[in-house]
């Protein structure tokens, strides 16, 4: 196939939409989508070269994964190495030892699943990931393993019958996609078995290509049809949409369209092979493979771009380094004459043991911790500062339904527990401490804690993997409250405003903080009206409260708690690290917390008025005379964003404990 100029336009548009929506332009809905696209161009170019090959008799194993490594591999571990030396002086050691991990499982080309373990793409702390991206050229090295053997195996049976068995595969990877994104998210993300339909998408037009008959009119009205899909696929996708999936389909038929009917004159190729089009599209590897640690760095070092003209000119040094590692990477070692075969093998061989190796002594040695300065390590301890047995006694969802509501953590004296604390991870932070001081009052609390589930049965979140479990714990919890009639007391806390607020909130530094999980009642629509949607919430939190009230219970509701949403350890760590001394006390004014968190504020007030529970202020102990401490007597209060450390917990617990006595007194 001769050379296109118009597909290089279409990569100028797939890698600008990703840059842009990660530089956090909202105009571009779904940038993201330009993955989608470099999918549906891979799968065509490659493809297309297999088929030609296979027909002409010369498809070679060893030579189409010799060119694979050629294309892939410089400028990636070039990209990894630079991450490695600017993260050794930027990242916190745990960081930098999950760093190393990312690092490590991209040489092997799986850093999908790696990433589809540990964060969530769509949260903003994924910014901060400088390998994140990577994820993408995972995907299309598991395609590129087995596809050219499906060639190898079809083709004697003739083009047709790949082109069947590719269809069958396409359509099952494209429905496997659309069930499961619901409640796998993440999986439906990142994995390759909902991904490979977009890559099949541009392997059967690779098999179409050469069968279509000539019609300039029809296709060039197609190829204009095609650019306007992938454009309002990336500008006007709604905002939380699962993806992959069916709204996936317009920009994947749109690139489609392009390929096949882009060569004819038209609108489509003249706005996609003009100069300065062209000239990203055919740096857009590079452009992709830069971006990300480029933005990852300035937000870890409190840097990242806010203004037009800070977007404007990260843009424009990500293109400048993009267009110098085309040329004097990329572009020597595609050339086996500049970059000789055993020279490659060396260089590459040699670049991927080094990567591995830091990688390795960054898990031993959790992060070369020893690169920080004693003061800042001290102050990252506080992200470790839990409680003993706080990782066993809180459940996940992937484990839950293997551990019986009855036989959950009991902490404090050797007694029946007469209290329980039912909530999420903000609940599970204090239930050792609150056990300790129940224990000198001979008492004891049953822990009934879920991370990341609101203690309220008849809600499911959205945007959360596994939602349904969380709706059926909760259900489970409730059974065995009304049933166990020694709990007399029930303790319900969570971070309320993260399920029951729907709003793009700021953190106490400044920055934007979009929370993609919130709560909706079962069975209802999740886009439904947020008044109607904020006033189910409610009402379930309030029959939840009555009915365990109607079975004898006295119930606690903890107030929404303070949450800086910004890593407080890491923060002020790093702040060390660059030289600067940190007073004893560190505050925020008190106006941050209650603007963040006043919709939820007012659901829980009028759940208690209504049914006689008691709220408990907690907030009032970490923001007394209208400052929010982080900080108090050099302790950090918080572990992380939101959760709080021991230090926090010992501010917070002898609140819990008076209103405990008071109300069985």
């Amino acid at each position: 196939m001769t050379y296109r100029q118009e597909i290089d336009g279409l990569r100028a548009i797939a890698v600008m939409g990703v840059i842009l929506c990660h530089l956090g332009l909202t105009v571009i809905g779904a940038g993201y989508a330009g993955v989608d696209v470099f999918f549906v161009i891979s799968g065509f170019l490659i493809g297309g070269i297999i088929a030609r090959q296979r027909e002409t008799g010369r498809f070679s194993y060893r030579d189409f994964y010799a060119r694979r490594a050629r294309r892939i591999l410089p400028a990636l571990f070039t990209v990894i190495l630079v991450s490695v030396m600017v993260g050794w002086f930027t990242m916190m050691p745990y960081e930098y030892r999950y760093f190393g991990g990312g690092a490590f499982s991209t040489l092997l080309f799986v850093s999908n699943i790696w990433f589809f373990e540990l964060i969530d793409y769509f949260n903003p702390s994924a910014l901060k990931d400088p390998l994140i991206h990577t994820w993408s050229l995972a995907v299309e090295e598991q395609f590129y393993m087995f596809v050219p053997l499906l060639f190898g195996l079809l083709w004697r049976f003739g083009r047709k019958a790949v082109f069947a068995v590719f269809l069958l595969l396409w359509a099952a990877s494209l429905t496997t996609a659309i069930l499961t994104n619901d409640d796998h998210p993440m999986a439906a993300f990142y994995l390759i078995h909902t991904r490979a339909w977009e890559l099949f998408s541009g392997v059967l037009a690779a098999l179409l290509f050469p069968r279509i008959p000539a019609n300039n009119r029809l296709h060039a009205t197609l190829a204009n049809l095609g650019l306007v899909l992938i454009l309002v696929g990336l500008a006007l996708t709604p905002h939380n949409v699962p993806w992959p999936g069916g709204w996936t389909i317009i920009p994947v038929a749109g690139t489609v369209l392009v390929l096949l009917f882009g060569q004819v004159p038209s609108l489509a190729k003249k706005l996609l092979t003009l100069r300065p089009v062209t000239i990203i599209g055919l740096i857009s590897y590079s452009a992709y493979l830069w971006h990300q640690p480029a933005i990852s760095f300035l937000e870890i070092t409190g840097h990242g771009p806010t203004s037009a003209a800070q977007i404007t000119a990260v843009l424009a040094a990500v293109l400048g380094v993009s267009w110098l590692s085309w040329r004097f990477i990329e572009q020597p070692f595609r050339n086996k004459t500049t970059m000789p075969k055993l020279a490659t093998i060396a260089t590459l061989s040699l670049t991927g043991v080094a990567i591995a190796g830091f990688a390795i002594g960054g898990h031993i040695t959790r992060g070369y911790p020893d690169r920080i300065p004693p003061e800042a390590r001290a102050i990252m301890a506080y992200a470790s500062s839990y409680s003993p047995g706080y990782k066993d006694c809180l459940a996940v969802r992937g484990t839950v339904s293997g551990r019986p509501v009855e036989s959950r953590c009991v902490h404090g004296a050797d007694v029946p527990p007469s209290v329980a604390l039912w909530g999420d991870s903000h609940a599970a932070v204090l239930a050792y401490s609150l056990g300790k001081g129940l224990s000198k009052r001979n008492m004891s609390l049953r822990e009934l804690t879920l991370s990341s589930c609101e203690p309220v049965p008849g809600l499911i979140n959205q945007g959360q993997s596994r939602a349904p479990v969380c709706t059926k714990f909760n259900a489970d919890v409730l059974a065995y409250l009304v049933a166990t009639p020694s709990i007399k007391t029930v303790i319900l806390n969570s971070a309320w405003d993260s399920y029951f607020q729907k709003t793009i909130s700021t953190n106490w530094l400044g920055a934007p903080v979009d929370d993609l999980i919130y709560a909706y009642p079962v069975g209802q629509n999740p886009d439904m009206p947020d008044t109607a949607r904020k006033a189910a919430i409610s009402k379930a939190l309030t029959e939840t409260i009555r009915t365990l009230r109607d079975a004898g219970k006295t119930v606690l509701l903890i107030q929404a708690e303070p949450r800086p949403n910004f890593s407080v350890p890491n923060h002020y760590a790093n702040k060390v690290w660059y030289g600067e001394t940190l007073p004893a006390d560190i505050t925020f004014p008190a106006t941050l917390y209650l603007e963040n968190t006043a919709e939820t504020r007012e659901i829980l007030a009028k759940s208690t008025a209504d049914t006689g529970a008691v709220l408990i202020n907690t907030a009032s102990a970490i923001c007394p005379n209208g400052e929010c401490m982080v900080f108090k007597n050099k302790e950090s209060l918080f572990a992380d964003g939101s959760h709080l450390s021991l230090p926090g917990v010992a501010q917070v617990v002898p609140l819990i404990l008076d209103a405990i006595k008071q109300v069985r007194n």
